[in-house]
């Protein structure tokens, strides 16, 4: 099987640039407020050129009482954010808002960021999707009349403040680099993405007729609200266990494979790769992605079983109607090399998130052009450069190095599993022991 990741240098080298380019972590305590954990990217993207005032002692000279006066109010029992019509918490920057669209129109204005909207400015902003548009979010922030010069600069940068003492000594400007701050908003966009990614699971999922017509329909994951839910994949938590038959891990492998294509088009550059290098990129990866959802989603019942979320479950030594003749087992080793690990390093979702978007990135998939290697090299680094933030901004520096460098070394015990899952697959294509689903064998296996 191909190289699904590689590492070009050594893992020392990954973690020197990323200590030189990040600079001190910010610790989760020193960040005000967090995003909505579903945020997700869908290639859109609002000019935005407000500047966030040149200090802090400016910012409370002009509007000394307003700001305080804002953050004194309490917005009444049941108010709702004037943006997204979630719950407020509070009201920021003039309006009674919910810490999502806080955060939001911060790191906008501190970021200096721009957006453009695909749909001529009109996208609906509610709870539910208020960030499959970043343009119409941010208008709609101005329009019910967030106010971008009331952004203190110390107070409101996105990091730690002048309260903070790093334990390197370094000062407030050195601790909040261009690098983190986007990062974080590339993490809190990846973390959304994943928790879209969940709600499609428990849908139930148009047919197409191969992956040509998923890589050209239009993304799901926008799409959820409108879809029916699939009640077999409902309450696991109320459900008894079973063990999983063949017809599971079929439905399993067709369907993660399914949400890897719509994942994979929630990212502006994978859009803008031509229809070829998107194969390319998808088909290297998509029994990874399969893979790595299994075990991290796994509800955990102990390092002997992998569970799906139907309920269906394979035991470390697997039951009989999920033994192929001639296909060599790999479940122990998913349970041994990628799900007790995960679980030991404690990986959250977003490192989750951030990992797989770094891995999906491989200049060195099969097929790709030569144009379109240097942009996924570049892409791949700037995922890379997001989980390092992700962990570190956690548990700071030593222990984040450690951490980041566990998940990297990883990458060969994965590559080995889908490697001899391939070779499995070719096994069942020779004898006939087992049909491969179409849509699987179209996406994964190599080309005679």
């Amino acid at each position: 099987m191909h190289m699904f990741y590689s590492m070009n240098g050594t893992l020392a080298d990954q973690l020197q640039n990323h200590l030189a380019n990040y600079g001190p972590p910010m610790m989760n305590s020193q960040r005000d407020g967090g995003e909505d954990p579903r945020m997700y990217m869908n290639g859109s993207s609002a000019s935005v050129s407000t500047s966030n005032g040149s200090s802090s002692m400016g910012n409370d000279q002009k509007f000394p009482s307003y700001k305080r006066m804002a953050q004194r109010r309490k917005v009444p029992e049941g108010e709702l954010c004037a943006v997204c019509s979630d719950l407020a918490t509070g009201y920021h920057y003039g309006v009674a808002s919910c810490n999502g669209c806080k955060t939001f129109f911060r790191r906008t204005i501190v970021s200096e960021q721009t957006f453009i909207c695909q749909y001529n400015g009109n996208c609906d902003v509610n709870k539910n999707i208020r960030c499959a548009c970043r343009h119409c979010r941010f208008n709609k922030c101005l329009l019910v009349g967030m106010d971008a010069k009331a952004i203190q600069n110390d107070r409101d940068r996105i990091g730690p403040t002048k309260k903070v003492k790093m334990s390197s000594g370094s000062d407030d400007e050195q601790a909040t680099t261009p690098h983190r701050l986007q990062d974080q908003e590339i993490i809190d966009q990846l973390t959304q993405v994943e928790g879209l990614c969940q709600e499609l699971r428990r849908c139930i999922i148009p047919e197409v007729t191969g992956v040509t017509h998923a890589l050209t329909s239009p993304c799901l994951l926008f799409e959820t609200t409108d879809l029916k839910v699939d009640v077999s994949l409902t309450n696991i938590m109320f459900k008894e266990l079973y063990p999983a038959s063949m017809n599971d891990i079929r439905m399993w492998n067709i369907r993660e494979m399914r949400i890897c294509i719509e994942w994979a088009k929630t990212f502006d550059i994978y859009q803008r790769l031509n229809l070829f290098d998107q194969f390319a990129l998808v088909r290297n990866f998509a029994f990874a992605f399969n893979l790595l959802n299994r075990v991290f989603y796994s509800p955990d019942h102990g390092p002997d079983k992998i569970v799906f979320q139907n309920g269906a479950f394979i035991m470390r030594q697997p039951q009989q109607q999920v033994q192929l003749s001639g296909c060599r087992p790999i479940y122990t080793r998913q349970m041994d090399e990628i799900m007790i690990p995960f679980r030991k390093l404690q990986l959250s979702v977003s490192e989750f998130a951030t990992f797989k978007a770094a891995l999906f990135f491989n200049p060195d998939a099969l097929d790709l052009s030569a144009p379109a290697k240097t942009e996924v090299f570049e892409e791949r680094n700037k995922y890379l450069g997001g989980l390092f933030t992700c962990i570190t901004q956690k548990i700071g520096i030593p222990s984040g190095v450690q951490k980041y460098g566990s998940l990297l070394m990883m990458t060969a015990s994965i590559q080995n599993i889908l490697a001899q899952n391939e070779e499995n697959m070719q096994v069942m294509e020779l004898f006939k022991n087992w049909e491969v689903d179409p849509f699987v064998k179209e996406l994964c296996m190599k080309r005679a």
